[in-house]
Formats: structure tokens, C-alpha cells, sequence
């Protein structure tokens, strides 16, 4: 018989989407395997100076590509590997982002000065370079929002195991409208390899209706991430909304198909999390969110919705998962 392997021997599992794709809830979940070290978006500008440093050039969604060169964020996603290990001088980095406004953060985001942001930054400049105390006797689990166009840059570069998790754009939507979440400022058609793109037909033309920008972002982010989905049939992949039905079977077999021991705590969580809730926490009824999108949105937005993404050679989702 082949002895198990230990969970420290196996490859870190970065799970990546989009920001309220369902994320939190799934890593939470995932976590209550106790052999898994968990760390918590290390690459947000929120709440990381070394990300703040990192990203000075990439901004919130870095757009890279298996052989594309980027000191900066190689060295963050290298202390990420080593499980984030933390040191004085982040501490005071994320003391200042703590007194950070949220005017400022969206100035930040969209480029324009914010000194706090700065000098947390700057004191997130090169963060250490050594494991993390336990990080010997566990397997890393890292769950990142910002990395889904980078996702397979990153797993070129790291011996990884990756679960991407896609989420119905229209539930995508009317969180980041209802929570005012500043990803939504964010001015990804400016990106320089996103311009490239565009201009060669590869993606659509924005439009000007803030709106309308804002559902292209998504249909950018989606199929980007779709992409190195399709280039690495190994990497394990749902829905948010695959998850949402029956969420103790559907992460059963989660678990299965990452290695996984399935356990108590997992199903505790998630029994007692299937209960109504709203905002940033995770308590909500599960049996309620695929669905959520048509009775939040607007006959208009999901009119957007449908134009915009039909532009979009997306394989996860068609034109009649956006009927209303």
C-alpha cells in the first residue's frame, strides 16, 4: 500500500476568482481541514503593503502571461509561497492601511495620489524572504481575487495546484453595485496588454456607459481566467453555483478532488452559515444564490448584461443563463 502523503508535501492550492465570486465562503469551508495553512488575499492593496509595493506597475488585476517578466510581483507571490511570513515593519504597514479612508483606497485604485497608501507601501517594499512558522507542517491554501488574469503566470512560475471558481456574472454584478466595491473603479482598459486586445479584436471596444464599462470588465476578467482554465486541464474547477446546490455533497466531493479530508467541522460550518444574511460575512441560505441576480437587478441591467457579454466568446455561461 502507497503511504499517505503528507499534507506539507503537497503542492501549496491557491484558489482564484473573482472579488464576490463566493471565495471567502469556499476557502472557509476548505479550511477546516486543519492541515492546510491559510492565508488570506496577501496580494490586496487594502490590506497588504507588500502588495501595494508589488503592484505599483500591474495594478489591481495584473495581466500576465507564462513567460512574461515582472520582478516586483514574482518576489510578492515568492513571500506568498513561503506563506506570507510577517515581520515588524508589515505590521506598521498594515497599522496605516488600517486608518486608510475609503475615498482614499478609491483614489488609489484609480491611480490617483493617496499618501497613506504610499508609505504603507513603502514599508511593504521586499517583504521577508523565509517560511512562515508552521508552514513545514502544513499544506498553504491562498485565496486570491486579484490574480484570476495572472493565475497561469503564476502557476508557470510555482509548483501549484489551482481551483478556480467561477460565479454568474449577474450575482458578480449586483454585489459589487450593492456593496459600492471599489474593483468597479478600477480602469482595467487601460491596461497596456488589455489595449493590445482591443485593438486586436480579441476583446470588445468599452463602452462609455459606466455601466456598460463596468459588465466589459467582468466579461474581461471571466474569460481571461477561462482561458488559462482551458490551458490547464489539470486545475480543478466550479461554480459558485454548482456549490450552492446541496453544499455538503458538492464539497464532498471538493475535498475529493483536492486531496482533501472531509470532516465534522466542515459540515458544522456549513450548516450553520445556511442562514440568511447580506453583505461582506458569509451567512447566507444557499438554496437562494443562483438565482439571487434576478430579483436584485434591473430589467435594464440585465438588458446590459446580455448585450454586453454577447461580445464575448465565454464558454461558462450563454445568453440564456442571463434571461431574466
Amino acid at each position: 500500500m502507497t503511504p499517505p502523503v503528507e499534507p506539507a508535501a503537497r503542492p501549496p492550492l491557491v484558489l482564484a476568482g473573482i472579488p464576490r465570486s463566493g471565495t471567502t465562503w469556499s476557502m472557509r469551508v476548505l479550511a477546516c481541514d486543519h492541515s492546510l495553512l491559510s492565508v488570506m488575499e496577501p496580494d490586496n492593496e487594502g490590506r497588504s503593503g507588500p502588495a501595494i509595493w508589488a503592484k505599483r506597475s500591474t495594478g489591481r488585476f495584473p495581466v500576465l502571461a507564462p513567460g512574461d517578466h515582472d520582478e516586483r510581483y514574482q518576489w510578492l507571490w515568492s513571500w506568498i509561497m513561503d506563506g506570507a511570513p510577517d515581520s515588524a515593519r508589515l505590521e506598521a504597514s498594515r497599522q496605516i492601511l488600517r486608518a486608510v479612508r475609503p475615498g482614499e483606497r478609491r483614489r488609489f485604485l484609480e491611480g490617483r495620489w493617496a499618501p497613506l497608501m504610499g508609505v504603507a507601501g513603502l514599508l511593504g517594499a521586499r517583504p521577508p524572504r523565509q517560511p512562515a512558522p508552521g508552514l513545514s507542517a502544513h499544506r498553504l491554501l491562498v485565496k486570491t481575487v486579484f490574480a484570476p488574469m495572472s493565475i497561469g503566470w503564476i502557476a508557470d512560475l510555482f509548483d501549484v495546484e489551482v481551483l478556480a471558481l467561477f460565479r454568474h456574472p449577474g450575482n458578480v454584478l449586483s454585489s459589487w453595485i450593492s456593496l459600492d466595491l471599489h474593483d468597479q473603479y478600477v480602469h482595467l482598459e487601460q491596461h497596456p496588454v488589455i489595449q493590445r486586445r482591443i485593438g486586436s479584436g480579441e476583446l470588445p471596444v468599452p463602452g462609455e456607459d459606466p455601466l456598460e464599462r463596468l459588465v466589459w470588465q467582468l466579461g474581461v476578467i471571466n474569460l481571461v481566467l477561462e482561458e488559462s482554465v482551458a490551458q490547464h486541464p489539470d486545475w480543478v474547477v466550479r461554480t459558485h453555483e454548482e456549490l450552492c446546490d446541496n453544499p455538503i455533497v458538492q464539497f464532498q466531493r471538493l475535498y475529493a478532488d483536492l486531496g482533501l479530508t472531509w470532516n465534522e467541522d466542515a459540515e458544522r460550518y456549513l450548516t450553520k452559515n445556511d442562514r440568511p444574511g447580506e453583505g461582506y460575512p458569509t451567512q447566507r441560505v444557499a438554496s437562494d444564490q443562483p438565482d439571487a441576480w434576478k430579483s436584485k437587478l434591473t430589467l435594464r441591467q440585465i438588458d446590459v448584461i446580455r448585450r454586453v457579454l454577447a461580445q464575448f466568446p465565454l464558454t461558462t455561461w450563454s445568453d440564456a443563463d442571463f434571461a431574466p
